[in-house]
């Protein structure tokens, strides 16, 4: 299992990279297709290492797009997308102060976690220094950020950066 895992690690970064642009998810990626191909392998102990590796590479692709999808879906109107575009015509001064001003309003934890993102931290290296599980670390950021992209905009307009 560790050389099909060791083999697919580059395939689950593409993935994770051209999917859902954030490679910091290949991770994930790749936890889920190890366990699945590890109850494949208890289903099937005959399987041949060419047929593990192809089912770990096509778990790592299956769950980036389903990922890919839900985020579509997740961010129909008011998202941090529509955010973008609005504050990406200001002026760069303009977009310190919004930044500022949206920073301010996060809770102290989300706040440090964008704190050890902008130093280059991984999820997982922040997961460790909370004592938490980084997914639930992730989940927990990201429903905050949507909760106050929710505050900023009313469904059917645009979010106002100010």
């Amino acid at each position: 299992m560790e050389a099909a895992a060791n083999a697919a690690w580059p395939y689950a970064l593409l993935c994770a990279w051209t999917f859902l642009n954030d490679a910091h998810i290949a991770h994930d990626l790749m936890e889920h297709a190890v366990r699945n191909a590890t109850d494949y392998i208890t289903r099937h102990p005959d399987a041949s290492s060419a047929k593990v590796n192809a089912r770990v590479k096509s778990e790592i692709r299956r769950e980036a797009k389903h990922l890919a999808f839900k985020q579509r879906r997740e961010r129909a109107s008011g998202s941090a997308s529509d955010f973008e575009a609005v504050c990406a015509a200001q002026p760069q001064i303009e977009q310190r102060i919004y930044a500022s001003e949206i920073f301010a309003k996060l809770s102290p934890f989300a706040q440090s976690i964008i704190n050890w993102r902008w130093l280059g931290y991984s999820w997982r290296e922040i997961g460790r220094d909370l004592e938490m599980d980084y997914s639930e670390v992730r989940k927990a950021y990201f429903r905050e950020l949507g909760l106050l992209l929710d505050d900023l905009s009313q469904p059917g307009e645009s979010p106002k950066c100010g």
